[in-house]
Parts: C-alpha cells; sequence; structure tokens
C-alpha cells in the first residue's frame, strides 16, 4: 500500500529534498514548500515516526559491542546482516525513518581499529549507509510503504567514546570539529542518504561550526541536528538553548529539515520542544525532532534517575505529546517502544 494520507506532510518535505538542486529557482520553490508544510503541522496524525536504539535492539540479539570503541558500528564489517535484520524490525515496527549504524564513525577510529587504510575506512562508512538503504528497500519491496533513510552522525564527544556527548566542552578547535564532521559528510552522501542527522550534539560551538558547514559545503543536502539538553533551557554544555534558535534565525540553513533534541529522559522532550519552537517563532519553516532515550541517564554508565524507568506505553504517551513533528526513541529504546508511538501518531 502506498504511504497512508495522514503522513504525507511531512513525508513529503522528505520526498521533495531529494531531488533538490541548487539553481535560485529551484531553492526558493522548495523553501517555500516547505514552509507551508511545516505551517500545516498542527495536528498529531501528520508525523513522521523514526526508530529506536539499534545497539539496544542488536545487543538484545546477543551482540557483544563492549570490544573498542566503534558501539554498533562495529557490526558494519563483524555483522551486516544483523544490522540489516534490526533495521527492518524497527521499519516492521512502524519506523517511517530509520538511522543508518554510522553514529560512532570517525575515519581516525576506524582505520585504528579495524587496522585498515583511509580508503577502507571510507569505505566502512559508506557500508553502514548502504545497509540502511538496503533494508528499507526490501521492506518497502515487500509492503509497499515508504521510508527514509537518515545518514546518522554522532557528536566530536561520541567519537571519542568517553561520554563527552553528554558534556561537551571539548576543548579543541572549531577547525577541529569542521575537519571530523565535513569528512564523514562527505562519505555518506557518496550513498545518497535521504538526510543527514547530526545527533547528541551537546556543545554550541558544535551546533554552530555543524551549521556553518552544511550551509557552505552542502546547502543541498537535507539534514537536522538533534541537540543533548540538560535541561529545558540548556545545552549539556551549559550554554543556552535560546541562543541556538536565534543562531539558525540568523543563517538561516537552507536546508535544514529539523530541530530538536535526542537521548534525554522522556519527560524533557515536551519542554525543549516548546523553547525551540519559541525561539524560532512561527514564521518558519524547520520542522522540529524528538527521540528521547528510555528513561535512564548517562552517569559513567545508564542509571534510574530515580529508580523506576517508564514503561514503552508511559514512554510513548510523554513522546507524542512533545509537540515534535518528527519523533522516535534513542538508547535502550526498543521495537516495542516504537511500536506503541506508532499507534499513537
Amino acid at each position: 500500500m502506498a504511504t497512508p494520507e495522514l503522513l504525507r506532510p511531512v513525508a513529503a518535505v522528505l520526498e521533495d529534498l531529494r531531488s533538490i538542486k541548487t539553481t535560485a529557482a529551484e531553492e526558493c520553490f522548495r523553501r517555500n514548500s516547505l514552509t507551508l508544510r511545516s505551517r500545516d503541522m498542527g495536528s498529531d496524525d501528520k508525523r513522521l515516526c523514526l526508530d529506536g536504539g539499534l545497539s539496544t535492539t542488536l545487543e538484545n540479539l546477543g551482540a557483544d559491542l563492549s570490544q573498542g570503541s566503534l558501539w554498533s558500528a562495529r557490526l558494519i564489517r563483524d555483522n551486516p546482516d544483523l544490522i540489516v535484520r534490526v533495521h527492518q524490525s524497527f521499519l516492521e515496527a512502524g519506523a517511517d525513518i530509520i538511522g543508518s549504524a554510522t553514529y560512532q564513525c570517525s575515519l581516525e577510529k576506524m582505520m585504528e581499529e579495524f587496522g585498515v587504510d583511509r580508503p577502507q575506512a571510507e569505505e566502512y562508512i559508506r557500508l553502514g549507509v548502504r545497509l540502511a538503504k538496503q533494508a528499507v528497500s526490501e521492506y518497502s519491496r515487500k509492503s509497499g510503504r515508504e521510508a527514509f533513510v537518515a545518514a546518522a552522525l554522532g557528536s566530536y564527544g561520541a567519537i571519542l567514546a568517553d561520554g563527552s556527548e553528554y558534556r561537551g566542552n571539548y576543548g579543541v578547535s572549531s577547525e577541529q570539529l569542521e575537519r571530523i564532521h565535513t569528512e564523514r559528510v562527505r562519505c555518506a552522501l557518496l550513498e545518497s542518504p535521504d538526510l543527514v542527522a547530526f545527533e547528541t550534539i551537546p556543545d554550541n560551538e558544535e551546533v554552530r561550526t555543524i551549521l556553518r558547514l552544511m550551509e557552505a559545503n552542502f546547502s543541498d543536502t537535507p539534514f537536522w541536528v538533534s541537540l543533548q539538553c540538560q535541561s529545558e533551557s540548556q545545552l549539556a554544555d551549559g550554554s543556552n538553548l535560546d541562543t541556538i534558535s536565534a543562531y539558525i534565525k540568523q543563517l538561516p540553513p537552507r536546508s535544514m529539515v529539523a530541530i530538536g533534541v535526542n537521548c534525554v529522559q522522556p519527560e524533557l522532550v515536551r519542554p525543549v520542544i516548546e523553547r525551540i519552537r519559541s525561539g524560532l517563532g512561527g514564521n518558519t519553516q524547520i520542522l522540529t525532532v524528538c527521540y528521547p532515550n528510555s528513561g535512564e541517564v548517562w552517569e559513567e554508565g545508564w542509571k534510574h534517575a530515580d529508580g523506576k524507568t517508564p514503561s514503552p506505553e508511559e514512554w510513548s504517551n510523554m513522546v507524542a505529546q512533545s509537540g515534535a513533528d518528527i519523533v522516535g526513541g534513542c538508547c535502550r529504546t526498543a521495537t516495542s517502544h516504537i511500536r506503541f508511538l506508532r499507534e499513537l501518531l
């Protein structure tokens, strides 16, 4: 069957962006089209659903992700079939967008841990995107339902694999951040994903660097930025969330699909999304995205903040009520979370 009509307003945004060209006339059409659709996002039944925790589901199926610092990206080399299987399980649960297993990839880290040269490291990043596209292609052929692929790229802190994505304040130059993000984007785009998803970005300077490099070098590439926040008003590095909204309004990035938050407790997503929307103002073409974790916090390991983790049903209700246009799950969320969430959209 075709994509349900209830999903068309946001699905059409991504479909339009698949064929972006760089001429002024076509760019103007895209921006106006996206603006009109984003203004029509007032009800919960017009939203898209993301997948959930890739690494969690891989581990539940017996994968050992404890070796080295590549996390689920290690299986791009070691067990690609399992990655495809997990992608498809989220599609079957109702996801409309699948994130590739490239979150923790960097060329240097893959060269070091896999003992390969730079071209081979680049090929592994490309393969991560191809596996997601393979899963979507096979699923869509069987089900007739459309889905999208996001090339998932984590923050610089995620590459460090020491919990820095929950702190920020890396102490590195914006030039270094730009180099690392640029080389990963270039690799991923060789496989033509539907968009690029910058995820768990905790640092104000890193957000600005990403926005600048995408505008300068990849202005025809659809992307979103998902933040890591310590409160409804602060990024993980302690900076004011409103400064990000102001910077976006100042640019604004031509192919930015959405701004939002991920890997926070589900109780936080609604106030963060409301603050972002307020900061951007009503007249914007940029959508909002949220995909919280299952309810725990990272403190040198996943811990229960108050001794209780929400059930998948409770979690889904909080995420659905966030008001974000694109919703899903992050760490320690499973297909059960996405299935319940899909039913509420």
